[in-house]
């Protein structure tokens, strides 16, 4: 059996000065002092050192202790890589709170290491009683990687197959776009990839919950969004069968709303086209009249999204009660992944909504363009997988629409700040609606955009009259005939 010990430290930030270590080793030898040279003593000897977080933090301070006592950097394990790929379904796992250990103790170092201890022993076993194909695809991608590599060889396990691209498709057959290449994401981004198949691997044995990917993860990993979006998000040309049964907008409409086909105007199908592009991953615009069919078009991708990959999609509307009644007028139908977040909430509906966003039971967020200056919704939304933004009312961008409102104005630099915090190398797409718009208007939307964002809204607008609104002139003699009249 290897030794190892786990460790962890308290560090103060500005002096760098180590402040208090504590230790536990596999035998339950304890130690808590603050003296290198002694933790050196109690260390010397062991084969690996564990700890969470170890690598972006305790090594930066102890790295020349455990070199002293004999300890190769190569055998060090950290607990944090290993949490998302071993503990992807919620509820998670329970010493976990994102990127920390949960802690009753502040600053605490040995009740710390404990926890490390317990964890890399839960990870071990959760491994143990993974499918043997998913432990050969998780070798092959990570054995070779720092932060995999010392997990490997302490639980002394190992593959010697070389056909990884051939095993991913077998084990994930019909679950992710059969047409999509892996070559190149298994030699660029390995350790996202397997990141990315444990969450489908959960997906697929726990159907009816929602499992998100850590925000720790996103924000380190910004690559994750991309190939979720490549494996599970993206429709190929050529039609598989995943992307023929999950992607096929006809099935999306029928599966979530009964409908056989969409809303055509004039004769036009706008409303398919416009449904189609946004799981296409572009940018529209589309001017459909009131009553018309603006919200299905964008909640049928919204709700695919959310079902393939836990996409979050952002809605923005100016109306707190409009966004109160879409997400009432869903939950009618059995839909319950709309939430919304606005000044009409009582502090539990509110908190219950931030909980359902944050733990991917919410595919679609309703919110105000004034709460986007909110740090609290900032942080909520770099937590989630975003997968598009929708402005409803996109009028409102424009000088010349008359509810024009300065607050629109704002929503492009937000995007432009998540995509940034997020690191993501494309633009997240965004969806415009809009009832009626002159052209000025929609030349200012899709210039705002541009110069924004660099996003090309494609147009969908229809010409059609609305033959469902009749109105007819009464003449009345006197203002009291006026006001009586019905």
């Amino acid at each position: 059996m290897n030794s190892i010990a786990f460790i962890d430290t308290e560090i103060e930030p500005k002096s760098r000065k180590i402040l208090d270590i504590g230790s536990v080793k596999g035998d339950g030898s304890l130690f808590h002092k603050t003296s290198v040279s002694e933790f050196i003593q109690f260390v010397h000897g062991t084969q690996f050192i564990c700890g969470h977080n170890i690598f972006n933090h305790d090594i930066k301070y102890i790295g020349k202790a455990l070199s002293d006592a004999g300890i190769e950097a190569a055998n060090v394990i950290d607990t944090l890589f290993l949490s998302p790929l071993l503990f992807p379904t919620k509820p998670y796992h329970s010493l976990l709170k994102d990127d920390k250990l949960q802690s009753d103790d502040t600053n605490n170092p040995l009740n710390d290491s404990i926890k490390a201890k317990d964890l890399l022993h839960d990870e071990i076993a959760a491994f143990k009683q993974t499918d043997e194909s998913v432990k050969q695809i998780f070798y092959l991608l990570l054995n070779d990687k720092k932060e995999f590599n010392s997990f490997f060889r302490f639980i002394g396990y190992r593959s010697e197959r070389n056909d990884l691209g051939k095993l991913i498709q077998q084990k994930f057959e019909n679950e992710i776009c059969g047409q999509i290449s892996l070559t190149s994401i298994v030699s660029e981004s390995p350790i996202e990839l397997a990141y990315c198949l444990s969450l489908i691997n959960s997906f697929i044995h726990h159907k009816k919950i929602h499992s998100i990917t850590p925000p720790w993860v996103l924000k380190n990993y910004p690559e994750v969004e991309r190939i979720m979006f490549r494996l599970r998000n993206k429709p190929c040309v050529s039609g598989c069968v995943y992307c023929n049964n999950a992607l096929n907008i006809h099935k999306g409409l029928t599966r979530f709303f009964g409908f056989d086909s969409y809303r055509t105007y004039g004769g036009e199908p706008l409303q398919e086209k416009a449904v189609m592009a946004a799981v296409n991953n572009k940018s529209i615009l589309a001017v459909f009249p009131t009553g018309g069919g603006k919200s299905i078009t964008f909640q049928v991708p919204a709700l695919m999204s959310g079902e393939a990959a836990k996409g979050l999609t952002v809605v923005i509307s100016p109306l707190q009660s409009l966004m109160k009644d879409q997400v009432d007028n869903l939950e009618k139908i059995g839909i319950t992944e709309a939430v919304t977040i606005n000044g009409l909430l009582d502090p539990i509906e509110r908190a219950k909504s931030f909980e359902r966003v944050e733990d991917g039971s919410a595919s679609i967020l309703y919110i105000s363009p004034e709460s986007l200056r909110s740090r609290t919704i900032e942080r909520l939304i770099l937590g989630r997988k975003i997968v598009r933004f929708v402005i409803d009312e996109a009028h409102c961008f424009s000088s010349w629409g008359q509810d024009f409102r300065v607050d629109y104005l704002y929503i492009g630099d937000f995007i432009k700040s998540i995509q940034e915090k997020k690191n993501l190398e494309d633009g997240i797409p965004v969806s415009c609606f809009t009832a009626t718009a002159k052209q000025k208007v929609i030349e200012d939307i899709r210039d705002y955009f541009k110069e924004k964002l660099s996003l090309d809204l494609e147009l969908f607008t229809s010409k059609a009259s609305r033959t469902n609104l009749q109105y007819k002139v009464f003449e009345k003699g006197d203002e009291e005939e006026k006001y009586q009249a019905a």
